[in-house]
């Protein structure tokens, strides 16, 4: 029998006080009492918000400048494993200024709980939120769902019947110089993508998709932008710069959710046939316990978990009430895969060096600094 000295019993308790809460109550105010509220605060609400383009954050500004005209929202869009790093930094160097994350990087969350830096709260849905997405005790929600894998085509290109209808069809040499698609070993969400469709079609599937002159770029959002371009006839130094190969002729992806910079109606999508799965994910939201702004940090998580925001989610929510899609009852998406998937950043990274090892390394500069 083992038996455990004081001082590190003493050490195992203290560890697991430390993970304990006590029972936040749900939020009782409406939106507009805690607007209220909130304009007592001074300074600017910060947002750290995970994306691959700056126009990703402008709804979110638009409704919220709308809604809420006397709290200025300062949301940066940037990469989540960017918006992390600098997040952990400034709290090792004890200089906080991030009031909101709201990002892909979801094992952060557990981590930040673990190490007490993040304000419990519960808004007045909280209930109605998914279980498996978000922390029972409040710490963090989940406010999206994003996923990856359906077919992006130029519809002015190709008929809908030739669009693809598994990834195996990727190989077909008709394919060849029309790919763009993102580079797995530089997105989670991609490499999680890509693990599954290897786990189905084997690395053989790999190593023939690399001979079809895809053009591998960095951001998930780039490949529409590429599209656009060639539908243009144009080839912007942007779309150059953050990839690898050339632009022109590029009319299909499944790395990309669709285009952030504005309308194109001529970009289609189109689900692979099942039993080939796609990827979706709660994009993950909590406030920093160091917030200076904590009703205005409760209000952004009161809206952005809304039946008020949520209701344009185009079928998918994380509220059960409003998830049209029913994301979570069937498994064609792998919703909770992913947040296990990332959680082992071992496994993480075998991937993403098996991937690199076909492809290459990410070549360019990130799409942040293309498409700021």
């Amino acid at each position: 029998m083992i038996f455990l000295k004081p001082l590190a019993y003493a050490g195992l308790i203290a560890k697991v006080v430390d993970c304990y809460t006590a029972n936040v109550p749900l939020e009782t105010r409406s939106l507009d009492e805690i607007y209220q509220a909130a304009q007592n605060e001074d300074g600017n609400l910060v947002v750290a918000w995970g994306g691959d383009a700056g126009p990703q954050g402008n709804a979110v500004r638009n409704a919220w400048k709308a809604r809420f005209p006397n709290i200025t929202l300062d949301l940066s869009v940037d990469l989540s494993k960017y918006h992390d790093s600098r997040i952990d930094r400034a709290w090792y160097n004890k200089n906080e200024t991030v009031d909101i994350a709201t990002l892909q990087t979801l094992h952060d969350f557990k981590r930040w709980k673990q190490q007490d830096r993040l304000m419990y709260y519960k808004p007045a849905n909280f209930d109605d939120l998914y279980n498996g997405e978000k922390d029972l005790d409040g710490a963090f929600l989940p406010m999206g769902m994003y996923n990856f894998g359906n077919f992006l085509y130029d519809s002015t290109k190709l008929n809908a019947s030739q669009v693809p209808k598994t990834y195996a069809d990727l190989l077909n040499p008709f394919w060849k110089s029309k790919l763009v698609l993102t580079y797995p070993n530089d997105d989670d969400a991609i490499n999680y993508l890509f693990t599954l469709i290897v786990s189905k079609y084997g690395f053989e599937w790999l190593d023939a998709l690399a001979k079809q002159d895809v053009q591998w770029v960095r951001g998930t959002a780039t490949p529409s932008y590429i599209m656009v371009d060639n539908h243009l006839n144009t080839t912007s130094s942007a779309a150059i710069a953050c990839s690898a190969g050339s632009p022109q002729g590029r009319i299909l992806s499944f790395t990309s959710a669709g285009y952030p910079a504005g309308p194109a109606p001529f970009l289609h999508s189109a689900a692979p046939l099942a039993p080939e799965q796609t990827i979706s994910w709660a994009q993950t939201t909590a406030a920093f316990s160091s917030t200076k702004r904590p009703q205005s940090a409760k209000l952004f998580l009161s809206w952005i978990t809304s039946g008020e925001w949520q209701h344009g989610g185009a079928g998918f929510s994380p509220l059960r009430s409003l998830d049209m899609g029913r994301v979570m009852v069937g498994n064609g998406t792998q919703s909770s895969g992913f947040r296990l998937f990332v959680g082992d950043r071992v496994g993480v990274e075998w991937w993403k060096l098996q991937f690199e090892m076909v492809i290459g390394n990410p070549l360019g500069p990130g799409p942040m600094e293309m498409f700021p």
